[in-house]
């Protein structure tokens, strides 16, 4: 059984309205000991993709008021809550920099790394993927997780790995064997640098149907030595969380994994499946 569920988000993050305590609330009603909050922090997001007109930067939370928000419902929630932050990860020194000074906090259990944009452009639009090969889509995609942890690593986990997959187009057949050398170089970098490798369930509701990243990914990691896997539904709303959680210990027990961990003060607590 999955204990805890560490990647969601709440009212802090541009793209959801839902209450902290609404999110506890389910999570207990799902029997869960725990979970990490990590709204949204990708600075420098164009406003121009946002969907919904909003008041202020997109995808930026005031830190200080966020942290002082989660240890008082951590104090009257009846399950543990954690205080985590999703860092959208690009490779510009403006970015790299705010990063940086984000995760000098102290005060955080876990750090999500995602990519979100791939040259100032979500893969979530259509755009992105029009006039294109979108084998080739998906392979700067992966070109930019690489790009981007050669010049920024100070995270614990990184966040759904094939994101970019949830949205390609209907026609397209996703096979991580095609991009192998790419993959590979990426899970190595995270092996060697003690980062996590997310388990995100988000992904089965989506286009690509299965979680992300794919089996063959997690089947690789695996074999090439990778230990550290946290888990996540990726919930923006209550109804998500802890998403398809009761399949995840056969389906990573058959890629060769044993455990799954839990940050807290951003070390790893370690769990069985």
């Amino acid at each position: 059984m999955i204990l805890y569920d560490t990647h969601m988000h709440t009212e802090f993050s541009t793209d959801s309205d839902t209450p902290v305590m609404v999110q506890t609330e389910r999570a207990e009603q799902a029997g869960l000991r725990g979970i990490c909050i990590t709204d949204h922090m990708d600075y420098d997001f164009p406003a121009e993709l946002c969907d919904e007109p909003f008041t202020g930067e997109p995808f930026v939370f005031d830190v200080d008021r966020y942290q002082r928000h989660l240890r008082k419902e951590k104090e009257q929630a009846p399950i543990d809550i954690l205080c985590g932050v999703e860092c959208g990860l690009q490779s510009t020194e403006n970015v790299i920099n705010k990063n940086k000074k984000l995760a000098a906090n102290q005060n955080w259990d876990f750090i999500i790394g995602s990519l979100h944009l791939v040259h100032k452009t979500d893969p979530y639009y259509d755009f992105f993927w029009a006039g294109r090969d979108a084998r080739e889509c998906v392979k700067e995609y992966f070109d930019s997780i690489l790009d981007n942890l050669q010049h920024f690593s100070s995270f614990d986990s990184l966040g759904h790995f094939d994101y970019v997959v949830r949205y390609a187009p209907s026609s397209f057949h996703y096979e991580p064997n095609h991009y192998i050398d790419l993959i590979d170089a990426i899970l190595r970098l995270l092996i060697k640098k003690d980062i996590a490798l997310e388990v995100n369930t988000g992904g089965w509701d989506s286009k690509c149907g299965c979680q992300n990243p794919h089996f063959d990914i997690l089947q690789r990691y695996a074999s090439l030595g990778g230990e550290l896997i946290t888990i996540g539904s990726d919930a923006h709303t209550p109804e998500d969380i802890s998403y398809r959680f009761d399949e995840l210990p056969a389906l990573l027990k058959k890629a060769g994994l044993r455990q799954y961990c839990v940050y807290q003060k951003r070390k790893p607590v370690f769990f069985d499946l």
